[in-house]
């Protein structure tokens, strides 16, 4: 795998945690305006919310079976978390405190890479190109 290939597969690994991540606050939002939801259960959902994300951006990334698992997933894991820093600060216009910020990051790297270990340790899915179906007769 050339470093190229490594890039383009962090960058689409963090495509795949954003746009989770853009889905899963549309149905945040609409929870918070349709149920009396407590800011614990919102705190927990949010969290919860990053991990799947990471999680399936360094599926993304690594792939079933696939190589590097735990660079990539980390990398996937601290990307996701600087851009979503950097988006904060730059909407609300401040700065997280800066242990908050570290141990985010760290998290998000740790579980980036236990992520990724998993997604390079499953087993390979079976790969069907569209000409090897077989049609069945009517």
């Amino acid at each position: 795998m050339t470093r190229l290939d490594t890039m383009l597969r962090i960058l689409k690994g963090l495509g795949m945690a954003i746009a989770i991540t853009l889905g899963g606050m549309a149905v945040l939002a609409a929870l918070v305006i349709f149920t009396p939801m407590s800011d614990g259960l919102l705190t927990t959902l949010n969290q919860l919310l990053k991990v799947v994300s990471i999680f399936f951006g360094a599926l993304i990334a690594v792939g079933r079976g696939g190589e590097k698992g735990l660079a990539m997933g980390a990398l996937v894991g601290l990307s996701y978390m600087v851009l979503g820093y950097l988006i904060y600060s730059i909407i609300d216009g401040a700065i997280a405190p800066a242990q908050q910020i570290a141990l985010e990051l760290l998290l998000s790297a740790l579980i980036g890479a236990v992520s990724g270990v998993i997604c390079a340790n499953l087993k390979p899915g079976k790969r069907r190109s569209r000409f090897s179906r077989k049609l069945k007769p009517i």
